[in-house]
């Protein structure tokens, strides 16, 4: 990256004033903050070495801020406090290169260059001015130096044959494993009893009558997306593809656990080639089951989206409404909201409402979903409607324990195997559980 690029970056930064919404953050984190970027100018401009203090004193701006992140639920952090973290962020990976730059530092410090812009976008979205932006650039330019390393050390490598040799036998191995494990066998084929109605690529109007009328049901839609890129020309079932273009190093968060109510459920941040190398492709984990869940990758990863298509059906006119059974209120989104799936089988999302209308498509491997209509509400025992988890049933779906449930019995559902190339279109309100049968991308629209 030339020194100009740079400069633009610390430019923009330093257009920063007082006035926007960093303003209402502490006066001194402020100061502080400006001083790095005019000390990171200065470096850039007369090729100073001032980065190593620098570095120490945004870090400890970047500590400062994450207490604060962590200070509030999520989306209510105060967006201050996400602006001052990002901006820190950046000037920090920019102090880490300078760093590299003049070191000449291995591809370590470069991967942690990349863990430094990750975390802004998991932490924060990285809201402000062309702060994304940024990142996203500064990030392709880093993994260029990375993949520079990489070619170097693959020129090593092809030198030493014989260890190469077995190598490649344990990796087609390892491989034509996960192929299996992405195959639905009939013995993990679940029965149907209950199936849901399917239609073959219908016309936007069907689809509009379909979710507007005052109790729309689940629908598969089959044949809609076997065109997308990444069931097809670019199939994110080659795990070497999905690696190669998500960036081995890229950090994401993950969830570590069966399902999410559980006591032992944690989240962990891990980079994307961890979570598959250990999570996904080991099928015998003895710290549990790992679960990329319910995570915009794609605004993180915005050359991912290449691969997907938000569908047409997306953009249909649809009315707000309330349910009264579980007290769900539809509000159209303005945007469609966009969320990856991605785990090892075995992965649950416990029976659940979201509030607003779903489209959930499957990419790789097959998902086993039951469905209850709001209707049945009563009957699946939520937690507290004010509490945390008041949008999740207590039930144990496949395992139900009918004398604490005894209602659950007669509750009715439907069903269905969502296979590779299935849509499933879930209404708002509608109680849905999801168990992955085998290795599993989803991704869902929500709108």
């Amino acid at each position: 990256m030339s020194l100009k690029t740079y400069e633009t970056i610390i430019e923009k930064l330093k257009d920063t004033n007082f006035e926007d919404e960093l303003t209402i953050c502490d006066r001194a984190s402020l100061y502080l903050l400006h001083e790095c970027i005019n000390t990171v100018y200065h470096i850039n401009s007369h090729n100073s070495d001032e980065s190593p203090s620098v570095l120490i004193k945004i870090t400890s701006l970047i500590d400062f801020a994450t207490e604060k992140l962590h200070a509030y639920p999520y989306k209510d952090v105060p967006l201050c406090w996400r602006r001052l973290y990002t901006d820190a962020s950046i000037v920090k990976s920019l102090c880490e290169i300078f760093i590299a730059l003049r070191t000449e530092k291995e591809k370590g410090s470069w991967k942690h260059i990349v863990k430094t812009l990750d975390m802004a976008l998991v932490m924060t979205g990285a809201p402000g001015n062309d702060r994304k932006e940024m990142i996203f650039h500064l990030i392709k330019e880093v993994e260029k130096t990375i993949k520079k390393f990489d070619e170097k050390n693959n020129r090593e490598f092809n030198n030493i044959n014989e260890s190469l040799t077995k190598r490649r036998i344990d990796d087609n191995e390892r491989e034509n494993d996960f192929e299996k494990r992405i195959k639905l066998e009939n013995t993990n084929l679940p029965t149907i009893r209950f199936p849901i109605s399917k239609l073959s690529s219908p016309s936007l109007a069907t689809f509009t009558s379909h979710v507007n009328i005052l109790s729309p049901k689940p629908i598969i839609l089959a044949s809609c997306i076997s065109h997308w890129p990444a069931l097809s020309t670019n199939p994110w079932a080659d795990l070497d593809y999905l690696l190669g273009i998500t960036g081995k190093e890229r950090i994401v968060p993950v969830e570590i656990g069966a399902k999410y109510t559980d006591n032992s459920w944690t989240q962990k941040l891990m980079n994307f080639e961890e979570f598959v190398e250990k999570w996904v492709k080991n099928p015998i984990n003895d710290e549990g089951i790992a679960y990329l869940a319910q995570h915009d990758l794609f605004a993180q990863i915005p050359r991912l989206k290449e691969d997907i298509v938000i569908p047409d059906y997306c953009f249909v006119d649809t009315k707000p409404y309330f349910i009264s059974y579980n007290h769900v209120q539809y509000t159209p989104s303005p945007d469609v909201i966009i969320n990856a799936w991605f785990g090892p089988q075995g992965t649950i999302s416990p029976m659940h409402t979201d509030p607003y209308h779903n489209l959930l498509a499957q990419i790789v491997g097959n998902k086993y979903i039951r469905l209850y209509a709001p209707s049945e509400t009563s009957k699946v025992y939520p937690f507290e409607q004010d509490g945390f988890l008041g949008n999740t049933s207590q039930v144990d779906i496949e395992t139900p324990d009918l004398k604490r449930f005894p209602l659950f019995a007669s509750a009715n559902y439907l069903e269905c195997v969502l296979e590779p190339g299935d849509m499933l279109y879930i209404p708002p309100g509608w109680w849905h559980y999801v168990r992955s049968l085998t290795i599993s991308f989803s991704v869902s629209f929500w709108f």
